[in-house]
């Protein structure tokens, strides 16, 4: 699940940069590159980019990239959906922990009044996407794992049946629920496309 199409890819670039003020840009995290197309299409525009591929096999093509470039690109062995696992011991990649994430990314924590340190873009594997939206609304409220550095602006391909769960309003039977109120409380949720 990654963009091939360069008409998406250039789509999803414009809704990514849209709205960012001047100054230092955020650094874009970019889950599950794939085979780099959003990736090229974000360099080419001048966009900071950390690749986090958990697929082995993209990964040489995704290196090659990085060292063409001169500190444009990171790519790193692992999987934002499996981040801070609930495990004690040893993290096996492509498993990692958020500190350790954030400090190769050479981000550090703001204050939530502060702008966006980080945005995030990636496309929620379909298996289990309840599960990771309820894992991501946790660690918003306890201010844990991603949120521990400050606001983090979430830019995510979902399902439609999640997306009318997470809009839904009072009086919708079947999709107004406690994952949709907790959602709406906690951040701004826009459709970007």
């Amino acid at each position: 699940r990654f963009i091939v199409c360069p008409q998406l890819a250039r789509t999803v670039q414009r809704c990514l940069q849209g709205g960012t003020s001047p100054g230092p840009q955020p650094v874009l995290l970019e889950c599950a590159p794939g085979p780099g197309i959003l990736t090229r299409t974000l360099l080419n525009a001048g966009v900071r980019v950390i690749a986090l591929e958990s697929n082995s096999a993209f990964l040489p093509n995704l290196q090659s990239l990085e060292n063409s470039l001169d500190g444009q690109l990171k790519v790193i062995y692992g999987d934002f959906f499996r981040l801070d696992p609930l495990v004690t011991g040893t993290v096996k990649p492509p498993a990692m922990c958020s500190d350790k994430l954030f400090e190769t990314m050479g981000v550090a924590a703001v204050p939530w009044r502060a702008d966006v340190p980080v945005k995030i873009f990636g496309i929620l594997p379909q298996r289990k996407e309840r599960n990771t939206l309820w894992r991501l609304l946790f660690a918003l409220y306890e201010c844990s794992s991603i949120y521990r550095y400050g606001r983090v602006e979430l830019n995510i391909f979902i399902s439609e049946k999640e997306y009318k769960v997470l809009t839904a309003k009072p009086g919708e039977a079947r999709a107004y629920q406690a994952l949709t109120v907790l959602w709406q409380v906690g951040c701004e949720i826009q459709l970007l496309h």
